[in-house]
């Protein structure tokens, strides 16, 4: 984050989806239980004060607080503004179906549909939207890539942060708050900022050969989230026409 006066915390609650006491996934299952990284723990460290702090901003996976969301109802969460970013549902899993079956790269060796997220993303928007802010923010993926500045200057207005022309660029290099999940984050650790695309694939068919090689239950994760991305890029920021 280029802002100034910024935190940023890099997914704490999977964390605690993965590592914690009452963690929900048998992924890393012959680690040790972390203690510290419960869902009390993780909440209390996002709603307490930083010091010489105005914006604090976490991302995080949806799954990772299934079960937990009447968290977000909570007196010291009153403040924070969610975002749902969202990606096209065969770009997103046919990724993360290589991430998880590549073992030198993220130390996965196997896929889980439960961490393709969109069910879980659609049932935290619901909740946000019925019990805490009737229209969330809905960034997608490709418009961050067709129109980097305008979407960020739209999401700054969205959520009352101030827009300031270098944030969607930075330098390259390690980011000690990433190295639990190594691997995951390589290319965008070589980049220096969100480049605007000069043409998206629009082909609705332009994965279909990808996608008849997978899995079968790739290919069902696929289709399941196909249903909740529609409903939430129905809902998306229109970022056409800002002005930068």
């Amino acid at each position: 984050m280029t802002l100034k006066s910024t935190k940023v915390l890099h997914e704490p609650f999977s964390a605690s989806f993965y590592f914690g006491p009452e963690r929900q996934s048998l992924r890393y299952a012959a680690d040790p239980v972390q203690p510290n990284q419960s869902y009390r723990s993780v909440s209390k460290t996002l709603q307490k004060d930083f010091d010489g702090i105005d914006v604090l901003f976490s991302k995080d996976m949806a799954y990772a607080v299934q079960n937990h969301f009447k968290m977000f109802s909570e007196e010291g969460f009153k403040d924070f503004k969610h975002t749902f970013l969202i990606r096209e549902p065969a770009k997103a899993i046919i990724s993360l179906y290589h991430a998880s079956t590549n073992p030198k790269l993220t130390g996965w060796s196997y896929f889980d549909p439960e961490e393709a997220g969109f069910r879980q993303m659609l049932g935290l928007y619901h909740y946000i939207s019925q019990h805490i802010d009737d229209s969330p923010v809905v960034i997608d993926a490709d418009d961050l890539l067709d129109f980097p500045n305008e979407t960020m200057k739209s999401y700054c207005e969205a959520v009352g942060i101030t827009y300031e022309s270098n944030m969607t660029s930075w330098e390259p290099g390690p980011v000690a708050d990433w190295d639990t999940w190594a691997g995951w984050h390589e290319n965008a650790l070589k980049s220096s900022g969100f480049t605007r695309r000069s043409h998206r694939n629009t082909q609705k068919n332009s994965y279909d050969d990808e996608i008849e090689q997978l899995p079968a239950e790739v290919k069902m994760a696929i289709d399941e989230a196909r249903a909740c991305f529609e409903y939430l890029a129905a809902r998306k920021l229109d970022v056409r026409g800002t002005e930068v």
